[in-house]
């Protein structure tokens, strides 16, 4: 009976794929927060998972733990959370994605109970969550032509341009990297010490499209970001770009 029931799972259990990619972030030399990205592929549906924590150094400057999780059918998204801790700093987000725009709910959490923004953003053109977004440029290497996404986030529309600016081969750790050098510029305005600002780099692997090396910023400081471990399907996210005869 177990033999035949493996049989009869396996075309079901074959269709979920995943890739975990993980991070060290430093600041100067010092290592100051971890971070982790999981992407799970079931048939059309995407998942998002990320997480990111202050560490060692950080967490004597301000103690970080974020966490969240997107989920998109094809490159469109359908939900998006984000749970962020930032010392004294709380706030959830709650987004449901349709053709007609965004229903959203921010909760931020005060000394004394909390505040509520809830609503519905109406939108002729698709918008996407920060999640998404990063998804979005990472399997859209090489684009030589700059390119602009609209977000939805914090409850109004933002945008972040990208574009392909060259190739280069890098170290990372005790690892070679064929990539290519993306330039990203979030024009993000949001709360909290993690506010985007200035012109980002990516280095995008090129064989797996997984970000090896980031350097961003903040409105606390510039930090790089290196890839600590990639584990899974290594093809994933080449296996997403390559199903998608477009973006959109």
């Amino acid at each position: 009976m177990k033999p035949l029931l493996g049989l009869l799972l396996l075309p079901f259990t074959s269709l979920s794929k995943e890739l975990v990619t993980c991070y060290t972030i430093y600041f100067l030399v010092f290592p100051v927060a971890e971070s982790c990205v999981t992407y799970v592929v079931e048939g059309s549906k995407t998942i998002i998972r990320s997480w990111a924590k202050t560490v060692v150094v950080g967490k004597l400057v301000k103690r970080v733990n974020s966490w969240g999780e997107a989920e998109l059918i094809g490159l469109k998204p359908l939900t998006f959370q984000l749970f962020q801790r930032e010392g004294t700093f709380k706030r959830d987000h709650t987004y449901v994605f349709d053709e007609r725009g965004v229903l959203y709910r921010i909760v931020k959490y005060k000394e004394k109970g909390k505040e509520v923004r809830e609503g519905f953003f109406e939108s002729s053109v698709l918008l996407v969550d920060p999640f998404t977004a990063s998804f979005l440029v990472y399997i859209d290497t090489p684009n030589f032509v700059e390119s602009t996404l609209q977000l939805f986030y914090d409850a109004k529309v933002q945008y972040v341009s990208y574009r392909t600016v060259g190739e280069e081969r890098i170290d990372v750790f005790d690892k070679n990297y064929n990539t290519w050098k993306v330039v990203l510029i979030p024009r993000i305005e949001t709360r909290g010490v993690l506010k985007p600002k200035g012109r980002w780099i990516l280095w995008i692997d090129k064989e797996t499209l997984v970000p090896v090396r980031l350097k961003i910023g903040f409105t606390i400081g510039s930090v790089y970001v290196y890839i600590k471990k990639i584990k899974g399907d290594r093809d994933l996210l080449v296996e997403v770009r390559d199903g998608q005869a477009k973006l959109f």
